[in-house]
């Protein structure tokens, strides 16, 4: 999952908040100034938390939705057979007459 991460943050296509939301939620967590302050003792912690676990659900969900682009001029991996002119080749189910 970690060199996947790395791929999925040095991608052009990905939008950079995306990128970002995960360091939001640390900078908030770290940050003096919260929804409700930490000096309240349970509830201060507990918004903390939140915050880190749902930026921590929300990257991790994005990095395994997140399909790897290819390079200009190489066909798209797809799984499927290809010919030389990098064409599917399709198996129909057309009867020739």
């Amino acid at each position: 999952m970690g060199t996947r991460f790395f791929h999925y943050v040095r991608d052009p296509r990905v939008a950079t908040w995306r990128k970002l939301s995960g360091l939001l939620a640390v900078l908030y967590f770290v940050s003096p100034v919260d929804a409700i302050p930490d000096f309240i003792p349970l509830l201060g912690w507990l918004d903390d938390l939140g915050v880190l676990s749902a930026a921590a659900f929300f990257m991790v969900r994005e990095v395994q939705r997140w399909r790897p682009g290819t390079l200009a001029g190489e066909p798209e991996l797809d799984g499927l057979p290809r010919d030389e002119q990098g064409q599917p080749r399709v198996p129909t189910l057309r009867r020739h007459s």
